[in-house]
């Protein structure tokens, strides 16, 4: 019965030593990010998501089938099976990149951009073959 107490008050010590990594220090940080994604998601929704992106002659465009102003864009190609192939973009609304630039593989893909000083943001897929 020693024992057993004595095991019990030595969990006891070592669970409350350790830190979990279930909290987050910047959890409420966090969660505004999360809140202000997740409007900038339905705005890009509502709007019917105007922002494709075309693959032509080794380029890859940003097309907006929209009358949005888009001011500002930020692209960011997080690549699944590479994290060496991510890639982080801002560019001018309308342009083109060489296809070139990203390596082979599939890519998870946000593209963020402001009109009238609102943030949307659509994600989207892209494979490069």
């Amino acid at each position: 019965m020693i024992a057993f107490v004595i095991f019990i008050g030595y969990m006891v010590v070592v669970i409350t030593n350790e830190s979990s990594e279930l909290i987050a220090e910047d959890y409420y940080e966090q969660e505004q990010t999360l809140d202000a994604d997740m409007e900038a998601q339905q705005r890009a929704q509502t709007a019917q998501l105007p922002l494709k992106l075309k693959e032509k002659n080794g380029l890859l465009s940003f097309v907006n089938d929209s009358d949005l102003k888009i001011e500002k864009l930020h692209v960011s190609f997080m690549c699944y099976n590479d994290k060496k192939g991510d890639l982080e973009l801002d560019i001018k609304p309308y342009a083109s990149f060489p296809v070139a630039q990203l390596r082979k593989g599939s890519y998870a893909v946000e593209m963020r951009y402001q009109v009238k000083g609102k943030t949307y943001l659509q994600q989207t897929s892209f494979l490069r073959k």
